[in-house]
């Protein structure tokens, strides 16, 4: 483009920009040139695709000796496509997907913030790593530790979101369990950190009683207790008085003996596990975040304290067998699986070690060594893969090969599910707008309802909206628009450059709506991600709406 100058002045040039469909950094460089002087600058732009990762996985048995061949196919856009390997002499786990899903979880609460960090403890342990990925994983576990500090408050309990003002009972143990277990690792944990949250523990254990509030029932005494005896600060008053109470589940009781068995007193904790009536996993609601198979791990994680063999053997198989399948977990279930299931192999996993040799491509690698698990990352992969492993040792191979990548923008997938979601877009005064098509410059309120169509209470609901690239949002907090954010109450809000994240609960057949105030910045054309609201806990609970090309136009 040419501009002309008869005096000085400032002049604008447009130029039509293409960004390709990658993952990463796209450069533009700009070159001036006016008789003999030249100049240039150079600006990065950092190019997004807002869909999910989609992970598929492809499995091997391999007996004694035998070599067997997968072919694989990458499918995500340019930049996002990676692959990783894993072996097993133990009944395979699905590890390296599961561990995924709980580092790219996207919301930030004190129980997710916990779960992505927790099963990174003993991965060292029952895993054969590289070195660059130990590095990794005690980067993560620091960064874990500092992160939940700021969930504390004064009182030494930890709220479930940042800034709120009361103590999560379920978060406030868990998160202070990853910490001890974490500090037994060698670990710094914060000054006063420990001290402040064994008060608040204590504190409470005291003040409990039996009754049926949700948060705070019996199982959660239960693991605060055990939480304690893991301190070294055990409460032998508040587990005496919960071991004689009546009508406590199972679930209650065998943390209970966990927290007997972790300070010596075997007997009573055999007792308790005697007392127990059959166990029912298969009931609809759980308390604490939990579900049948985080249950499970529970029971799983005490079993294998009190060397009850026979037991743990058949629930770590339904676990693996859980762990496998294609099932749905949340955060929750998928850390205490991979956790109890870690606990398991450390005192279970046997001597068998790995001899095998692969190939990938062109690509030749010999595997020989006396842990039962080896994961790692493959960076050289292309669209079409061939994969061809030999197992050279007497026992079982379980082999995996994940594909991990991000789907072309518009592919994404559209469903409804017990919730029901839709968004408007309104001008300031109330009028309906097409977001297609709008003037540089524009104000407008993007307007998201959600309902929920059962007749159950869900809570822990998160709603995210993606924001183009073109728009931007107001931030409503220090604007005209005063309040109007959101005409129902929230537990937090979490306001991003290109998202904006809403957590709350759904009484039944209850609506919420929630307004933002955007504004048409840029020139060109973008595309606007489909609407995403989930329970975070209750994959019953979800709905996906569609995207959409848009324009702001001069």
């Amino acid at each position: 483009q040419t501009l002309s100058f008869n005096e000085p002045d400032e002049k604008m040039a447009y130029f039509t920009l293409k960004v390709n469909d990658f993952k990463g950094i796209g450069k533009v460089k700009i070159d001036a040139v006016s008789g003999r002087e030249k100049a240039s600058y150079e600006v990065e732009i950092d190019v997004l695709n807002p869909n999910p990762v989609t992970t598929e996985v492809k499995d091997l048995i391999l007996k004694s000796n035998e070599t067997k061949e997968l072919n694989f196919t990458t499918f995500g856009t340019k930049g996002t496509n990676t692959a990783s390997i894993e072996l097993s002499t133990l009944p395979p786990m699905n590890f390296t997907k599961r561990m995924g899903y709980l580092i790219q979880y996207p919301h930030g609460c004190v129980e997710q913030t916990t779960s992505s960090a927790f099963p990174q403890l003993y991965l060292a342990e029952i895993f054969e790593l590289s070195e660059e990925k130990k590095q990794n994983i005690e980067r993560n576990i620091k960064a874990t530790i500092q992160r939940l500090s700021d969930f504390q408050l004064s009182s030494g309990g930890l709220s479930y979101w940042q800034g709120n003002g009361s103590a999560n009972s379920w978060g406030t143990s868990y998160a202070g369990h990853f910490m001890i277990e974490a500090a037994k690792k060698g670990y710094a944990l914060p000054i006063g950190f420990k001290s402040k949250w064994i008060g608040y523990q204590k504190q409470q254990a005291r003040n409990w009683r039996n009754n049926s509030n949700y948060y705070n029932n019996a199982l959660s005494q239960a693991y605060r207790l055990y939480t304690l005896s893991l301190a070294n600060s055990a409460d032998i008053a508040s587990m005496n008085r919960l071991r004689e109470t009546k009508g406590i589940s199972n679930e209650a009781k065998m943390r209970l003996a966990s927290a007997y068995a972790l300070i010596g007193k075997q007997s009573i904790a055999k007792e308790i596990l005697e007392g127990l009536t059959v166990n029912d996993y298969n009931k609809r609601r759980y308390s604490n975040y939990g579900s049948e198979t985080r249950n499970k791990a529970m029971a799983l994680a005490t079993y294998t304290l009190l060397k009850e063999e026979t037991k743990a053997i058949k629930l770590a198989k339904e676990i693996a067998e859980s762990l496998s399948s294609n099932k749905w977990m949340s955060t929750q279930t998928t850390a205490y699986s991979l956790l109890a299931m870690s606990k398991y192999a450390l005192k279970n996993g046997g001597s068998t070690g790995i001899n095998a040799s692969y190939t990938l491509n062109e690509n030749s690698k010999n595997i020989e060594i006396s842990k039962a698990l080896y994961a790692e990352d493959i960076e050289d992969i292309t669209k079409e893969n061939i994969f061809k492993i030999a197992n050279k040792n007497s026992v079982v191979l379980y082999v995996r090969v994940f594909t991990k990548g991000i789907l072309p923008v518009g592919e994404e997938k559209v469903f409804q599910n017990n919730l029901e979601t839709t968004i408007i877009y309104k001008t300031k005064d109330g009028n309906r707008i097409m977001p297609d098509n709008l003037s540089q410059g524009t104000n407008f309120v993007a307007e998201v309802t959600v309902k929920n169509s059962t007749n159950d209470t869900v809570e822990n609901v998160a709603l995210t909206q993606f924001i183009p690239s073109g728009w931007e949002i107001i931030n409503t907090r220090f604007t005209d628009f005063g309040n109007n954010t959101t005409s129902s109450r929230v537990n937090f809000t979490d306001i991003r450059d290109a998202s904006i994240s809403n957590y709350f609960t759904l009484k039944k057949y209850e609506s919420k709506t929630f307004r933002v105030l955007l504004n048409a910045s840029y020139l060109g054309t973008y595309y606007l991600p489909g609407v995403q609201v989930e329970a975070m806990y209750d994959n019953d609970y979800i709905a996906r709406t569609k995207g959409e090309w848009i324009k702001v136009v001069k």
